[in-house]
């Protein structure tokens, strides 16, 4: 069975994700990896792209002394990892495509709309909240559900009762970084 999904779109070549799924250019990950059987497959994980309105307003000691000033509004873009609940900014609005994929390469959140939209609001409170120093408010404007390819190595062939080693490759081309 099918289902019409909004999902970035593959930028990688399975060639590649073959390459970095061999270790690439280190030769102890080539030594122990490189030559057994790597199985790819293509996943979609689910994903939420939200917009926060945030509303920043001067604290009452603040207001007590200046003159009654306007709050200021701000947008931000946050994009939820919805299997592991966890957010990262985005600086450029997102580019998707429709496409029809089977249900079982889907792999669907188990967490609540509610604990997804907290998270990102928590991402995006701690990141703003260091250099603005006033009252802030946060709210979600628009949240829509996308998914996002990755290439699944699985290393050997898959045996019953056995562990099977994998690693995921982002097929799509966004880079996840922390700075710290």
């Amino acid at each position: 069975m099918t289902k019409n999904i909004e999902c970035f779109p593959i930028k990688m070549s399975e060639e590649e994700a073959l390459r970095i799924a061999r270790g690439g250019k280190n030769p102890i990950v080539k030594g122990i990896w490189g030559n057994k059987k790597i199985n790819l497959r293509v996943m979609y994980l689910e994903s939420r792209y939200i917009i926060y309105e945030m509303t920043y307003r001067d604290n009452a000691i603040v207001r007590a002394l200046k003159k009654m000033k306007e709050p200021q509004k701000q947008n931000i873009r946050v994009m939820v990892e919805a299997t592991t609940c966890s957010a990262s900014y985005t600086e450029d609005d997102i580019v998707t495509e429709m496409k029809e994929v089977d249900e079982n390469d889907i792999q669907e959140t188990y967490y609540t709309d509610k604990r997804l939209t907290d998270c990102g609001a928590i991402m995006a409170r701690r990141m703003v909240r260091r250099h603005v120093g006033r009252n802030l408010s946060i709210k979600p404007l628009e949240m829509r559900k996308v998914y996002r390819p990755f290439y699944i190595a699985i290393y050997g062939d898959m045996v019953e009762g056995t562990k099977a080693r994998y690693m995921p490759i982002a097929a799509d081309g966004n880079l996840v970084s922390r700075t710290f």
